[in-house]
């Protein structure tokens, strides 16, 4: 294992994204850019993702990442669309991986599915040792909580299909991220509670453990259950 450092969030995206400038203000379009100026202070989520990239690096797995994100996202600016939330569910990966570094052991990344791609297909975290795999997911932006909970019964699904049938088998759900995420899934109780009572229930019926985080927030999970 490489020796750790310790970089805010935006000096890790500059790192694996160099040819996207950082930028100020709200006319910026595209979200790496505007990361790149945040800082971890007052900001948790920023945080969080800071010290899951510096596992990764530690750990060996930052080329991977690296394509992951290059494939996801990109070496240029977008405009405001599916690239930048591709690029969040490659961090919100990252912070599965952290989490799984701290809990269960150092994991290998893995194609989730036979015949698909390391760098821009669906993976998997594994830690042979215990016999665990993780499916990191992250929930998709929504303003209704029908869509919400499909979206949990789907990932579910989709763990069960992709995780080898060994004793350990962990769906890891991130929350999305996005301005007003104080206000949103995981702080706010009336909204948190019905989407821990769909995640029991979906990952009961397909017989697996579940981790459900804030935003990035790996280092402090809404809950856990394996």
């Amino acid at each position: 294992m490489a020796p750790m450092r310790e970089l805010e969030m935006a000096e890790w995206l500059q790192h694996y994204l160099p040819s996207i400038p950082p930028m100020w203000g709200e006319g910026s379009t595209c979200w790496i850019e505007r990361m790149k100026t945040r800082r971890a202070e007052h900001n948790p989520p920023f945080y969080w993702l800071g010290r899951a990239l510096d596992l990764v690096e530690a750990d060996g797995a930052s080329e991977v990442m690296r394509a992951r994100l290059l494939a996801a996202h990109g070496d240029e600016v977008c405009h405001r669309g599916e690239r930048d939330d591709a690029a969040q569910r490659v961090l919100s990966e990252a912070c599965a991986f952290a989490w799984t570094h701290t809990h269960l052991g150092v994991p290998t990344i893995e194609a989730a599915a036979p015949g698909t791609s390391i760098e821009s297909d669906r993976i998997r975290l594994a830690v042979p040792d215990h016999e665990t795999y993780v499916l990191p997911a992250r929930l998709r932006v929504a303003n209704a909580m029908r869509p919400i909970f499909d979206d949990i019964a789907d990932e579910a699904q989709l763990a069960a299909d992709l995780l080898p049938r060994v004793s350990g088998r962990l769906l890891y759900l991130d929350m999305w991220y996005g301005r007003e995420y104080p206000n949103s899934v995981g702080y706010d109780l009336d909204l948190t509670e019905p989407v821990q009572a769909a995640l029991r229930h979906s990952c009961s019926e397909q017989h697996i453990g579940h981790v459900f985080t804030r935003p990035f927030q790996w280092g402090n999970p809404v809950e856990t259950h394996y």
